[in-house]
């Protein structure tokens, strides 16, 4: 019996970390009134937290099989991890370096010298398909006949 009771004094207590952390995180209303409702029975709090799991998981499991098959993989595996993430902090562990990696990706797109390389380098690019275009037009004309697929 006491360690029933010291299992459910740290659910409790993980609940009220879990409401407190909650409040960083930007919700609309109704949905964190729905949320701390939820928090407030144990039975549902359960009920929620399983069937967040199965979505996460199921949703991650969906985007490692994209990585194989057709479809946005690393899109559904990120998404996964935020659907988890909003209950359980291994997940937020894991997007961790995501999050460090996008808020570089950030500060690199306000440097004005990293936007000045950005610059250049999608001008090179531009350039480059235009020359290959203008090659492929002067040799071949308006068909796609060389291409490989295209006979």
């Amino acid at each position: 019996m006491q360690c029933n009771n010291k299992k459910m004094e740290n659910f409790e207590s993980e609940s009220i970390q879990a409401q407190s952390d909650r409040k960083k995180y930007l919700r609309p209303g109704w949905l964190e009134a729905l949320r701390l409702k939820i928090a407030r029975n144990r039975v549902l709090e359960i009920v929620y937290r399983v069937a967040v799991l199965v979505v996460g998981l199921a949703i991650l499991l969906a985007g490692l099989a994209m990585l194989i098959l057709p479809g946005p993989g690393w899109a559904a595996i990120v998404l996964g991890l935020l659907v988890l993430a909003t209950e359980f902090v291994w997940a937020e562990v894991l997007l961790e370096p995501l999050q460090r990696f996008i808020q570089w990706l950030a500060r690199r797109a306000k440097d004005p010298r990293a936007r000045a390389q950005n610059i250049v380098f999608v001008a090179l690019v531009l350039v480059s398909i235009a020359l290959g275009l203008w090659w492929y037009l002067n040799r071949y004309g308006l068909t796609l006949e060389p291409l490989p697929f295209f006979n």
